[in-house]
């Protein structure tokens, strides 16, 4: 082989292993944290550089509690159009952290992340929207969620008022928590150092046990948090100051879904169906709040697979 040939074969292999190469550099930064029949909870981590999304076909609620990078992105097809989101929507005191919006279905794309550091998100995609037929469809979608509820213990109701604040934003004993004082309307779907995913559910004429939210949180509703001809009944063992939600992505009465709302700490609290249909709902708790944080943090937190 002439010295020529050597080269020639050499600038082939090279082409033709550098498509090869560019694939295996792309890699998924979504990771599925649940899934069942109706939802897909996913967290999404874009490093800096460009990754390429696969697409989405559900309708989702997007949520965050950390810092958002310089991001650029572009449809992998430009026939399926551009991405449309909702406002993004904080807590009632203006908090920045926890945040959420709602996002149409799209389709693969590239996302680049222009700073130096990650962006961060999770999400959750509904395979179906129960919307407005929520309240003719419930017993047949949530058999299992509206039977006996497979934990029940005694109601608390004010005999933790005098336990140990539990933080300076929350300051009621840790007994109070949705998932220890109220397990029967509270199931938790999945939980980290980081965040819980929590499904709500209230029966028919059911009260809750008194408990409370100890982090911040975002809702997520497809049409079970108030359906039409619901009458719901809230009593609270904190100052009454209205819900712990800011402005809501969409108004219920509208019929748009899937819509969302974030929220502050909520005190210990009690919810009555005193009407049906039952109410249903996800709500997800921020352990931490990532913050400003996720500049400095992100190697420890998120650490890229490169």
């Amino acid at each position: 082989m002439t010295q020529y040939q050597a080269t020639v074969l050499l600038a082939m292999a090279t082409l033709l292993t550098a498509p090869l190469a560019a694939a295996q550099s792309q890699r998924s930064a979504e990771k599925v944290l649940f899934e069942d029949d109706h939802i897909r909870f996913v967290e999404v981590t874009n490093w800096p550089g460009t990754t390429t999304a696969p697409a989405v076909p559900y309708s989702s609620v997007l949520m965050s509690d950390a810092a958002w990078p310089v991001v650029q992105e572009a449809a992998v097809d430009a026939a399926a159009g551009s991405t449309e989101h909702s406002q993004r929507v904080i807590p009632r005191d203006n908090r920045p952290y926890p945040w959420c919006q709602t996002r149409n279905p799209v389709g693969a794309r590239t996302v680049t992340v222009k700073g130096d550091f990650p962006q961060h998100y999770f999400r959750i995609d509904y395979k179906r929207i129960d919307g407005t037929d929520f309240g003719a469809n419930w017993q047949t979608w949530y058999p299992g969620v509206f039977g006996p509820a497979a934990k029940v213990v005694a109601d608390p109701g004010k005999k933790l008022q005098a336990g140990k604040p539990f933080s300076k934003e929350w300051p009621y004993d840790i007994g109070y928590s949705a998932i220890v004082s109220a397990p029967a309307n509270h199931t938790m779907l999945y939980e980290d150092d980081h965040i819980q995913l929590l499904e709500v559910a209230i029966r028919e004429g059911e009260k809750e046990n008194m408990h409370g939210h100890p982090y911040p949180s975002v809702y997520a509703d497809d049409g079970g948090f108030a359906p039409a001809g619901a009458v719901y009944k809230n009593a609270t063992l904190g100052p009454d100051v209205g819900p712990p939600w800011g402005k809501m992505t969409a108004d219920p009465s509208a019929s748009k879904f899937p819509l969302c709302f974030s929220a502050v700490p909520e005190a210990p609290h009690e919810v009555s169906v005193v009407k049906g249909p039952p109410q249903h709902f996800y709500r997800i708790h921020f352990k931490r709040v990532d913050g400003e944080g996720i500049q400095s943090k992100w190697r420890t937190w998120y650490p890229s697979p490169k």
